[in-house]
């Protein structure tokens, strides 16, 4: 059955193909016309060969600008006049409060907004970010306040803060906890982890995601004559507030047992080579990905009791919880599951179930194709 147009509004290409393509099929097999705006979406051949239309956004790469915001508005109004969709579906902070102003000018257009996090704006310190929020702030609530809008939120700290704060109505906010992770994908190696044993921190390079805890931990496990060996797996992210430039990188690891991969595309694999995750961030994040998917593959995790993180991992379920910005603590617990590997294979099976219950791409689809009827 026909339902008409849905124009997505996605931030980087690279995050469209890793988070969003599911919700982009189960849309078109639901009988929707699915359109995708986003840096270099016009050009992107494989949207066309998934039967989705690509449209150009401009590109945030390097930082973001007034100039940039201004011609992503211009844009994104000149997409929304000429295409008329029934529904816009525009993904995380950024997109969110730049399709939702101009959105007020659509008087018959469907709105859904999905914070995935509330990031650099709302966990940044310091007086530039403080600015920031004071200057945006009526803006924002403009732009989400709008009676034609559903708002998701991947994690329940997110949804009580904006609340709280009046830039949402309460009954405008639906929880939708994460992207979801392809359980199938994702899944329990037959092969077991690699010896000596990895952690493994999966991230993109952002100052706030515990980069530096990391690798203070890691100092600290070795020094105390840990064998086991450290990786950081991700690629560089210039484009966001608080990226951690190759520079920088390179100074953090110098001295330290640390090895960086860089990007990684075989992920799956990656896990499986893995003995224990660690990911001690203080960003503000929907639900991470990375803890998804490390889950669903069956590997116990120590990350920070922090929104988002918490959403992921139960503390003493499947995985344990630390203090941010507590290195020693996170060498703790990182040495607590390194000793018991009995303790680790309960969590590692626990994070399994925990993934498939309540993490499985398959209900983030269903139950987000569900605000588009209300």
């Amino acid at each position: 059955m026909a339902r008409g147009k849905i124009l997505y509004v996605i931030n980087h290409p690279d995050w469209f193909w890793s988070h969003r393509l599911p919700l982009a099929l189960g849309a078109k097999n639901a009988g929707y016309q699915v359109q995708i705006a986003m840096p270099g979406g016009a050009t992107d051949r494989k949207l066309k060969e998934y039967g989705f239309e690509g449209f150009d956004l401009p590109s945030f790469e390097t930082k973001t600008s007034l100039f940039a915001v201004f011609k992503t508005l211009l844009s994104l109004q000149k997409m929304l006049q000429k295409e008329k969709p029934q529904i816009v579906h525009a993904i995380t902070l950024k997109y969110a409060f730049m399709t939702g102003l101009v959105a007020r000018f659509h008087g018959k257009l469907r709105v859904v907004l999905t914070i995935a996090g509330l990031g650099y704006l709302f966990s940044g310190e310091g007086i530039k970010p403080k600015m920031l929020r004071i200057l945006i702030s009526p803006f924002l609530e403009l732009a989400l306040k709008n009676p034609r809008a559903t708002i998701i939120f991947q994690n329940p700290d997110d949804l009580e803060l904006l609340v709280k704060r009046g830039f949402v109505r309460k009954k405008q906010a639906v929880l939708i906890r994460g992207s979801g992770v392809d359980t199938e994908i994702f899944k329990p190696s037959e092969t077991p982890p690699e010896e000596p044993p990895i952690v493994l921190m999966p991230t993109r390079l952002i100052r706030d995601k515990g980069i530096a805890i990391f690798i203070e931990a890691a100092k600290i496990l070795k020094q105390q004559g840990s064998d086991a060996r450290f990786q950081i797996a991700g690629g560089l992210s210039p484009g966001s507030p608080g990226a951690v430039t190759e520079q920088e990188m390179k100074t953090l690891l110098a001295d330290s047992p640390v090895e960086w991969l860089g990007k990684v595309t075989d992920m799956p694999g990656l896990l499986a080579r893995a003995a224990l995750i660690a990911y001690p961030s203080y960003y503000r994040e929907g639900v991470p990905k990375a803890l998804l998917e490390a889950a669903a593959s069956g590997r116990a995790i120590v990350t920070t009791d922090h929104p988002g993180c918490r959403e992921a991992v139960s503390d003493r379920i499947n995985g344990l919880l630390v203090p941010v910005r507590d290195p020693e603590a996170t060498a703790e617990s990182l040495q607590m599951l390194l000793q018991n590997p009995v303790l680790r294979a309960e969590m590692e099976q626990a994070g399994r179930e925990k993934a498939c219950r309540e993490f499985d791409v398959r209900l983030v689809v269903e139950n987000t194709l569900k605000t588009y009827e209300k």
